[in-house]
């Protein structure tokens, strides 16, 4: 069996206008040759499976694509492993639940640049719309800059633009769920560990803030410096560097919250 170039990877729990969301986004895209799995953790496991035997999903290219199975309720990471260990496709995108892809031809573009050179990972840019509806685009992401200082400067590409190597992915052990709120990030810095990502100069998706690592981001702050120093393993300097930087990450987003939060209210 010929084996897909990509598969998309939804992971749903209790949010049904989210999934929807979702999926009529990918159901927009050119999905030949692409793989569209579904793990349902909600408490309740018709509902998506009723949704997409109907219109209008049920009339758009997702039919005869989507692997759809009911699990229960447990963390999305160990959601995310199920997935990956169903995956069939060359690469692997996660879009969760209210995730969506922007533009008609992203994937396309996106499959064109990464088959060519045979890419490990590579990321997309992503819109990040907050709370009250302001959108911003993810600023650009300095590779090198960002790996000279080990990654602590809270610079990271964002899982929704970022397609990996299914097999790559499945070398590093898929997502460590010791991590509760980093697993993903966890898992690009050991990525980094086999090869440097491939940029993909245009916006492929976009998210509403809000998530864990937004709402807990003092948490976020402390599993990223662990997951740090047991991926990076940073010694003498290096190591004083990373605590410097974690620090300095910690005040500038602490201050920054602050100022949005009194600003909106």
């Amino acid at each position: 069996m010929t084996r897909p170039w990509l598969t998309i990877v939804t992971v749903v729990k209790d949010d049904l206008p989210g999934f929807v969301t979702t999926a009529t986004s990918i159901a927009e895209q050119d999905l030949s040759d692409v793989e569209y799995l579904v793990v349902d953790s909600s408490s309740r496991g018709d509902s998506i499976a009723e949704v997409l035997a109907e219109p209008p999903l049920s009339l758009s290219p997702l039919v005869g694509l989507t692997m759809y199975s009911w699990e229960p309720p447990s963390g999305i990471y160990e959601a995310m492993n199920s997935a990956l260990s169903k995956a069939r496709g060359r690469y692997i995108l996660f879009l969760n639940a209210g995730d969506r892809l922007v533009g008609g031809g992203v994937l396309d573009r996106a499959r064109s640049i990464l088959t060519n050179i045979d890419a490990v990972w590579g990321y997309a840019d992503v819109e990040i719309e907050d709370a009250y509806g302001t959108v911003v685009r993810t600023p650009p992401w300095d590779f090198e800059s960002e790996r000279a200082h080990l990654f602590a400067r809270g610079h990271f590409p964002c899982h929704q633009g970022t397609f990996v190597s299914t097999d790559a992915l499945r070398q590093i052990g898929g997502f460590d769920t010791r991590f509760t709120i980093a697993a993903d990030y966890a898992s690009f810095l050991a990525l980094t560990k086999i090869s440097g990502p491939i940029h993909l100069d245009f916006v492929l998706a976009r998210f509403i803030e809000g998530g864990a690592s937004t709402v807990q981001w003092r948490r976020s702050i402390v599993e990223f410096h662990k997951a740090r120093r047991r991926i990076m393993q940073p010694r003498g300097a290096a190591s004083a560097l990373e605590y410097v930087h974690t620090m300095i990450h910690f005040m500038k987003l602490g201050t920054y919250r602050g100022l949005v939060h009194r600003w909106r209210t």
